[in-house]
């Protein structure tokens, strides 16, 4: 009645067939190795970038810290530090300003500030993140 003309033996497909399915595993595979590659790389970044936003807060944080400190001040203790109170947060930001004075009849700016006091701000705990111990009033 019916004849079935296979060309292809039984066993030559169920290797073919076999062999499709290694092949497809072996490409799910590297699909899913690049996936993770690309989301362990963006995970990566997430923390590196949150890593530098807490840093960032946290300096901005002792910065503010250090301002209001330095706000509770009277004028005559600023003054004593070389400051007023208008130049609070450019001191703490930026360092000790450095002044500019006229002597006589003489015009050229002379810069008032010693070195030795701008050594001071610049490397006072507030410009390197570390705990504020500068201006605190002892008891």
């Amino acid at each position: 009645m019916l004849e079935r003309n296979n060309s292809v033996p039984l066993s030559s497909f169920v290797q073919a067939q076999r062999l499709a399915r290694v092949e497809r595993g072996f490409v799910i595979k590297a699909c899913v190795r690049g996936t993770m590659r690309r989301f362990v790389e963006w995970l990566r970044v997430l923390g590196i970038l949150s890593i530098r936003l807490a840093r960032d807060l946290a300096a901005k944080r002792v910065l503010r810290s250090a301002i209001r400190e330095l706000h509770q001040l009277d004028d005559r203790m600023l003054a004593d530090i070389g400051i007023s109170r208008g130049e609070i947060e450019s001191a703490v930001r930026n360092g000790l300003p450095t002044r500019v004075t006229h002597t006589g009849a003489s015009h050229h700016a002379r810069r008032d500030t010693s070195s030795a006091d701008l050594a001071l701000f610049r490397n006072t705990p507030y410009r390197q993140g570390a705990t504020p111990l500068l201006f605190r009033q002892s008891d």
